[in-house]
């Protein structure tokens, strides 16, 4: 994946508002970093004779911003959870910023000074990351370059062509590899295209680096606005460069989970035509072919070998790997002494509760549940807890969905989403109260939070957690947004995520003290989507985590696999922490558990 750096340059016009306002954008879009420029702003220029020399050096003069503001820009970057990289044409202006200039994280040296060894070298005195950009120079100069600078450590070239703009079929891309060849890693691009889509282009033949400029308004009177992205072209580049990755996948070709879900719920499966008791045989003289797909497909039921049922099948039900299974015991008392000492807990839905409950007599559920069935406890109470064992401790997971397939979103600028996101999860407060009275315990609500306000990601961090506190402050019912993927099936389909999935949501999270339920299987897929070290991101979460979601995960989207078939690896840190941990284990609900006993087996065997 290309690591995108906003080149804020000259486009703040003097202005740190508009510098923040840029900063912002970017972190927003997901980009890497941000980069500035600076030259002192006493003799920089020696004539201004030539027209071109006067328009620059009013340009310059014009949007000079001090080393104090620049550094005042970097903190809130770094609050965004953003690297920060600044540009010098010579090394002596760097002497402005005095010993906070170890506070950027890399350094920039521009085309026009590629040939400036004196200034790389001295960069390399403050041991960071330098970049250079090769625009302007014939490959045989910058080859020359490169072969001068081979005993500089952690240097990265940039392909670049220095025009403003560059006008496409300019940009003479197939160099890129040349030059990776030459100097014996992967290089990246600085791009002044007038066309942004150039970049793609640029991470597709390998650029590690994509340095983009950034502005308001293409067609402003500055500069670089023309060579520059607008907000809505920055954030399609970093969509679009930051799952790149996932674009190209493995040369293997694997089912996704979305895939599935769309099998289940569009394809077809065998469904009883009468009762079937057991010893009979299954087959098309007694079932029939309906959707969706809840059981064995007619294919998958010629695999079995013994086809006799050893379990009653009622009219209508469909056709389950279970009814060819010895029925299972509950579990042993080992096991729910083990399940009770870790707080483990079971996610079951209102319709399997009972038969789950009955096979796992442990002392803690979560009730995941459907809009439907929230509305059927708003109407009917009583009806809805008599479904459910009430000596027991729960904890509600809210309905992800509305009706008419709308994300829930009590912040929603929609009057309807709101309104009826708000009523949702007044009908779960309501059920968490009751059910705090029963149990004399805490009930947990745990929801996924993932659209943004108008108003930007910071502003929707704010407004979720005031939102979460007067909640806990009216009704005492604590509501913690668990960890997201990056990737989300939603609608039969993926979507990218960016709340609660993000490096810079960790430093939101972190800055705003959001209490959560940190969704183990969630974090290993959303870090590895951004390239990040999961582990990292878990030391800052795991101290505000209030509720735990443990599963397996691999790669962007592999969720819920099972436990040892993942990156997660020892799960000794997190069975320590003294938080409810709910088995997620990908349907682990069917065949009345099976997936859920599977886990307890494996657990118990490696931590009991």
């Amino acid at each position: 994946m290309s690591k995108v750096i906003a080149e804020i340059g000259i486009n703040h016009r003097g202005s740190t508002e508009v510098a923040k306002e840029l900063v912002q954008i970017a972190g927003d879009a997901g980009a890497w970093a941000v980069k500035f420029q600076y030259r002192a702003k006493s003799n920089f220029y020696s004539e201004v004779n030539e027209i071109g020399d006067e328009i620059i050096s009013q340009e310059l003069e014009r949007t000079y911003l001090a080393p104090e503001d620049v550094l005042d820009i970097t903190e809130f970057a770094k609050s965004l959870g953003l690297k920060v990289g600044i540009s010098f044409f010579k090394f002596s202006d760097s002497a402005d910023f005095g010993d906070d200039i170890h506070r950027f994280d890399f350094f920039k040296v521009p085309s026009a000074e590629l040939l400036n060894f004196e200034l790389v070298e001295q960069l390399t005195t403050l041991k960071k990351l330098i970049i250079v950009s090769t625009g302007g120079h014939s490959e045989e100069i910058i080859f020359r370059a490169v072969d001068q600078l081979r005993s500089v450590d952690n240097l990265v070239y940039l392909h670049c062509i220095s025009n403003y703009p560059v006008l496409l079929g300019n940009q003479e891309l197939g160099f890129m590899k040349r030059l990776a060849d030459h100097v014996g890693q992967p290089v990246g691009y600085s791009s002044h295209d007038q066309d942004w889509e150039v970049c793609l282009f640029a991470t597709a033949l390998g650029a590690n680096y994509i340095e983009r400029h950034l502005t308001l308004d293409k067609n402003g009177s500055g500069l670089d606005d023309s060579s520059s992205s607008d907000p809505e072209e920055f954030v399609q580049l970093c969509r679009f460069t930051n799952t790149y990755q996932g674009l190209l996948g493995s040369d293997r070709r694997e089912v996704n989970q979305g895939e599935l879900i769309n099998m289940q719920n569009l394809g077809s499966s065998l469904y009883a035509l009468r009762d079937i008791e057991p010893g009979e045989d299954v087959g098309l003289d007694n079932c029939e072919i309906r959707a969706p797909r809840k059981g064995l497909t007619l294919s998958e039921l010629e695999d079995v070998s013994n086809r006799a049922a050893k379990r009653r099948i009622e009219k209508g039900h469909a056709v389950t790997s279970l009814h060819f299974a010895d029925a299972w015991k509950a579990l042993d008392d080992d096991k729910i002494e083990f399940c009770n000492a870790h707080e483990f807990s079971i996610p079951i839905r209102l319709h399997d509760s009972q038969v789950l409950q009955n096979r796992f007599p442990i002392r803690n559920f979560e009730l995941h549940l459907s809009y439907n069935e929230v509305y059927s406890y708003k109407d009917s109470p009583e009806e809805f807890l008599a479904k459910i064992h009430r000596d027991k401790k729960y904890s509600i997971h809210l309905p992800d969905y509305l009706p008419g397939n709308r994300l829930i979103d009590p912040l929603s600028t929609d009057s309807d989403i709101k309104s009826d996101s708000k009523q949702i999860i007044e009908v779960c407060n309501d059920l968490a109260v009751s059910l705090q009275e029963l149990s004399g315990a805490d009930v947990p609500v745990v929801g996924s939070f993932s659209r943004i306000v108008s108003e930007g990601k910071a502003a929707t961090y704010q407004r979720l957690h005031d939102y979460l506190q007067a909640i806990k402050a009216s009704r005492n019912v604590s509501i913690y947004p668990q960890w997201l993927p990056r990737i989300a099936w939603y609608f039969g389909g993926a979507e990218v995520l960016d709340m609660f999935c993000g490096t810079n949501d960790v430093a939101f999270v972190s800055d705003l003290g959001i209490e959560i339920c940190l969704d183990l299987s969630h974090l290993i897929l959303a870090a590895n989507y951004d390239k990040a070290d999961w582990r990292e991101w878990c030391d800052t979460l795991l101290p505000l985590a209030q509720h735990l979601h443990i599963a397996d995960a691999k790669g962007t989207d592999g969720e819920g696999i099972e436990f040892g078939k993942g990156e997660l690896g020892d799960l000794s840190p997190y069975l320590k922490v003294p938080k409810r941990k709910v088995l997620e284990v990908w349907q682990g609900h069917l065949s009345e558990g099976d997936g859920f006993d599977k886990a307890i087996n494996h657990l118990r065997s490696k931590y009991a």
